[in-house]
């Protein structure tokens, strides 16, 4: 299990809203400029990173607003989303390339055909982009959950997040 630790924002019934912190190293550390995470963090500044909304029902008591808990992700289910994101958009393009270029020499004889290997590894990219967001959004949603309150952290006024209106 992978763990974070995380900010309790709101309660809302049987649903708590939650705010990753975020890992000291992506403050501090020196690969700052070459780091994917840091460049799309610095892409998107204004997006509400790191909040979840995730069921409390099977705590043994509902989180207080700026309580901290930790939260946690199964290993297995993020190497099959990580497969899932990765490796069937590349080979989507790889075979819609493959297939394309096929296609287009057997359609023009022994002319060129890359205008069919870009054609085809668009539109093979394209339906494995829509695959992967059909089949990512039915799944998911329960994978991510709070693991429990965090006895150690003291409570935290929802201000001190950073969080003003």
């Amino acid at each position: 299990m992978i763990e974070q630790h995380a900010h309790v924002v709101s309660v809302q019934g049987d649903q708590a809203c939650v705010r990753t912190e975020n890992p000291s190293g992506c403050s501090s550390c020196s690969a700052k400029s070459g780091c994917g995470s840091a460049l799309v963090a610095q892409m998107f500044p204004g997006r509400n990173r790191g909040l979840l909304t995730l069921p409390i029902d099977h705590l043994p008591r509902a989180p207080r607003p700026g309580e901290r808990v930790v939260i946690g992700i199964d290993e297995r289910y993020l190497q099959r989303a990580t497969l899932l994101l990765y490796a069937v958009p590349l080979l989507g393009l790889i075979g819609g390339a493959v297939g394309g270029e096929a296609l287009a020499q057997s359609l023009n004889g022994a002319g060129t055909s890359e205008l069919g290997a870009i054609l085809g590894s668009l539109s093979g990219l394209s339906m494995a982009l829509a695959w992967v967001r059909h089949r990512a959004g039915r799944r998911g949603r329960g994978e991510v959950r709070i693991l429990r309150i965090d006895p150690a952290a003291t409570s935290v006024a929802i201000r001190d997040l950073g969080l003003h209106a």
